[in-house]
């Protein structure tokens, strides 16, 4: 009787198994071939540029995903209302939508002729091949990631909490700002740091957007494209060489973010 379980165990763990080495196989690959030329790669200055835009970008809809995802997953987790399903299934689109399509569609929705584009135009502002039209595409499809993070987070809490506190005289949003806000931060941190990477990894929307982008008096691809670029000019061993460049510095930064994030968890476990 005890050894169908085991068995059963067994064979979740092989297909478990099979997958992750399906994850991790090309990025060893990828690390065995590229690895060579990581530091050459590194010391390309126009790369650097690169990097650092992308790492930029990426930053900016991090913050933005903050800013005005948090808010929004509040809502979705705390109240019901007409359209709350329509709304839940535009938080879900950016997942859906090929990320080609997204660049057409800032592009069509900030240009000089079409909604917002005059207005932006008479005041100066430029969204195509500019930082700011890259991290608008980054945003869009990355933002999603930390609205569902936090309203799950939010869900997780007992909402007597916020009622025993609004019944002392407290205000929602003093509510949310004392109580919420506080229980939840590592999940939001955590869902910005997944909203950063899946933003600094984008290329999609970024070949519509923002293939090169004016930083300082240089016009300098995002990483993303760079790579793409390397690939189509000097082929697969110099795009490889690059890829496992930013493989390096991107996933180094994700991990140092969640390895902090834990860290800090488990020093407040124990206190």
């Amino acid at each position: 009787m005890r050894a169908k379980p085991e068995i059963f165990v067994l064979a979740l763990s092989i297909m478990g198994g099979l997958l992750l080495l399906f994850f991790s196989y090309p990025i060893a690959v990828l690390a065995l071939v590229g690895g060579k030329g990581l530091l050459e790669a590194l010391s390309v200055r126009t790369f650097e540029l690169a990097l650092l835009v992308t790492i930029i970008t990426s930053t900016i809809a991090a913050i933005a995903s903050v800013i005005l995802g948090v808010p929004l997953a509040y809502l979705l987790s705390r109240f019901n209302f007409r359209g709350k399903g329509l709304i839940e299934a535009l938080v879900d689109l950016p997942i859906a939508v090929p990320h080609i399509i997204v660049g057409v569609m800032i592009v069509l929705a900030f240009s000089w002729y079409v909604g917002l584009g005059p207005l932006l135009h008479k005041l100066g502002i430029n969204v195509v091949d500019t930082i700011l039209g890259a991290a608008l595409a980054v945003t869009y499809v990355s933002a999603t990631y930390t609205v569902r993070v936090a309203e799950t987070a939010i869900s997780s809490l007992d909402p007597e909490l916020e009622l025993t506190a609004m019944s002392l005289g407290a205000s929602r949003g003093r509510t949310f700002l004392s109580i919420v806000l506080p229980k939840i931060w590592r999940s939001i941190v955590g869902g910005a740091l997944t909203s950063w990477a899946r933003a600094a990894s984008e290329a999609g929307a970024l070949f519509i957007v923002a293939y090169e982008v004016y930083f300082g008096k240089s016009l300098v691809y995002p990483a993303p494209v760079a790579i793409y670029e390397a690939f189509v000019g000097l082929g697969i061993l110099e795009a490889a060489k690059f890829s496992i460049a930013m493989l390096v510095v991107v996933l180094g930064i994700f991990v140092l973010g969640r390895a902090l994030l834990e860290i800090r968890r488990g020093t407040r476990a124990e206190g």
